[in-house]
């Protein structure tokens, strides 16, 4: 016999979800039977929200559904939700071996990998699609970092007139990673738009961007900073393992308020961690040279057939 769901209340459903998006519940039996229900809900919040939990289970039989979702469910938030959640098979893609097409979390195929990518671009480069559906599919396609169609996508977006299509750009150049960005994301750092500015904070500090320091100093210093963008920023100092974040978190896990204390801390362990993994590149990369020196490099100066010369 058919085991029976429980009756549960729409806040039920919600914070089932949010145990599973947040990692506190496994994809067991059941969590899976109960998520495959609550993606056809008759409410469009839970049918989102469950959606958005697939991104924790990026198995391929549910590249079907999320497209089905993206493109006939009647409510705009569970579409652009399905989108998003695809690009989770891009990022997915984009990591595995091309030859032996073995993916770090699961195995995707060829053909589900260009099923997917395809449906992204034709919503992305859809002039009759919703601009909402399009940023996500922007910013899903991301990932493929160098695509040079996903490039010029995203610098299309960002030179749009529509300043959504801007701020998903900038979203979407944090993905990406190509060091072509660095100067847009630096330049909106001082955008007079809070949305882009957030983003630009979110994306130097997604990449390490050690040129932005001294403005994330400043923003992380000053208390009249809009509280969220001031925590952002206090984390992307850290980020950018630049020496002179040092002082700055140090200070701030001493601060007044609670919140910029735990966050300092946080960004502090964070420092230190980038700091270690940088200075393992340089040590290796130190060892490799001597590595070579001592295996006994020619010397050209000395090179029998004269071909080199010291003047």
């Amino acid at each position: 016999m058919a085991e029976r769901l429980p009756k549960m209340t729409k806040k039920d459903k919600l914070t089932f979800l949010a145990d599973i998006e947040d990692g506190y519940r496994h994809f067991d039996k059941r969590a899976l039977k109960m998520l495959r229900t609550l993606l056809d809900d008759h409410d469009a919040q839970v049918r989102a929200e469950a959606i958005a939990c697939l991104w924790n289970d990026p198995s391929p039989h549910w590249i079907d559904i999320l497209i089905h979702k993206a493109t006939d469910d009647p409510h705009a938030q569970v579409r652009v939700h399905a989108i998003s959640a695809l690009g989770r098979y891009i990022y997915e893609g984009d990591f595995a071996e091309f030859e032996g097409w073995d993916a770090p979390f699961f195995e995707i195929t060829r053909e589900d990998f260009k099923r997917v990518s395809d449906f992204l671009f034709r919503v992305a480069q859809d002039p009759d699609e919703a601009l909402e559906a399009r940023r996500r599919a922007i910013e899903a396609l991301a990932f493929l970092e160098e695509d040079p169609d996903v490039l010029e996508l995203i610098e299309w977006a960002y030179r749009h007139h529509d300043r959504r299509f801007k701020v998903s750009a900038i979203f979407a150049m944090a993905r990406n990673g190509d060091p072509r960005w660095t100067d847009y994301i630096l330049n909106e750092l001082h955008s007079a738009d809070p949305e882009m500015q957030y983003e630009a904070v979110h994306a130097v500090g997604e990449l390490g961007i050690i040129e932005a320091t001294d403005t994330l100093i400043q923003l992380a210093r000053e208390k009249s900073t809009r509280k969220p963008l001031r925590l952002l920023a206090i984390y992307a100092l850290a980020e950018t393992g630049d020496e002179r974040a040092y002082t700055v978190l140090d200070q701030l896990t001493r601060a007044r308020e609670r919140d910029v204390r735990d966050v300092a801390r946080d960004a502090l362990e964070e420092w230190y961690s980038i700091r270690e993994m940088d200075d393992m590149a340089d040590e290796m990369m130190e060892d490799e040279l001597a590595a070579e020196t001592e295996g006994g490099l020619p010397d050209i100066w000395s090179n029998a057939s004269g071909i080199f010369s010291r003047n």
